[in-house]
């Protein structure tokens, strides 16, 4: 088979072929699962990691959490082991199959990124997945919250499209919006770390009557993130010490809080961001290692898109 390794031991070529048969379904809760089972067969499988990582995108998003040590750390070797694996693992009847665009998309370099997920939705102009990926490229905000809603027409509970679209609509001081997005994120991922910080702050920013909803919020996120920059504020936010430093202030004014989302946390879990914009936040981050590819498309704007994004409406 043309998506095998040739040269691989018979072990690897099992998990690719059931990782093979997983993407063409866009079975990602599978693909999430054997890439976890080949890592424990054979650990440090670059293949095998980034397939897992991926499929966090659209299933689980507190995984990328425990994985943000392999988005900081993975080698030049590995990003070029992936590339010349996948050349191999895409055969060409999947070239137009919709969940193989979307891994084409991801590794492909910034200049041919646009054109590739265009001529993918030419294709399959209502796949969530793709539309997604579209989403989080755009430098268009309205675009990009467009492009999420049409994804969750197919794929209603999808968390890092409703976070974003939370997100998106805190921007634009659309509390209520922003806060029904962000509650339906952590329903169905009830350990999104970025989506009760981001819910906890609203209801302690905007709605004081509901100041025990965010003390929950933000009590979980200490729990799922004790040591880092979220789980810390958090806890001098509920000791009463300190507002909310990330949680994302409504509309443009004066009075914004500079602090946007947590930008230590986040350039560990979703350096996906910047692999897709090739201008300002690369160079800011002087990011020229290749492998950054690698993680092209979480969360977007996190915080990196509501810096920039606030400077150009000074």
């Amino acid at each position: 088979m043309d998506h095998t390794l040739t040269n691989s031991p018979s072990l690897a070529n099992q998990f690719i072929s059931r990782m093979h048969t997983e993407l063409s379904q866009g079975d990602w809760e599978a693909l999430y699962r054997t890439s976890i089972e080949w890592l424990e067969a054979e650990p440090g499988r670059p293949e095998a990691t980034f397939m897992q990582n991926i499929a966090c995108l659209f299933i689980n998003p507190p995984a990328i959490i425990q994985n943000k040590r392999y988005l900081d750390s993975v080698k030049n070797k590995d990003w070029k082991a992936i590339l010349n694996w996948y050349e191999v693992f895409q055969g060409a009847a999947d070239q137009h199959n919709p969940y193989f665009q979307a891994i084409h998309f991801i590794l492909q370099p910034p200049a041919k990124k646009t054109n590739s997920i265009e001529k993918a939705l030419q294709e399959h102009p209502t796949n969530s997945e793709l539309l997604f990926l579209q989403a989080i490229s755009l430098r268009d905000r309205n675009k990009s919250i467009e492009k999420l809603k049409l994804a969750l027409e197919e794929k209603p509970g999808f968390p890092s499209a409703l976070y974003l679209l939370g997100i998106f609509s805190l921007q634009m001081n659309q509390v209520d919006a922003a806060e029904e997005y962000l509650k339906q994120a952590v329903e169905q991922a009830p350990d999104f770390l970025e989506a009760h910080y981001q819910l906890g702050s609203l209801y302690h920013q905007y709605k004081p009557e509901k100041i025990e909803q965010s003390r929950m919020h933000l009590q979980r996120v200490v729990e799922l993130d004790p040591e880092g920059g979220a789980g810390k504020d958090a806890m001098r936010v509920l000791e009463g010490k300190t507002q909310p430093q990330y949680g994302q202030k409504a509309g443009g004014g004066a009075g914004v809080q500079r602090g946007g989302m947590s930008m230590l946390t986040i350039i560990g879990i979703s350096l996906l961001t910047v692999a897709l914009f090739s201008g300002p936040i690369a160079n800011m981050f002087k990011i020229t290692n290749p492998t950054i590819g690698i993680v092209a498309g979480l969360f977007v704007f996190i915080g990196l898109y509501t810096r920039f994004g606030r400077k150009g409406k000074k």
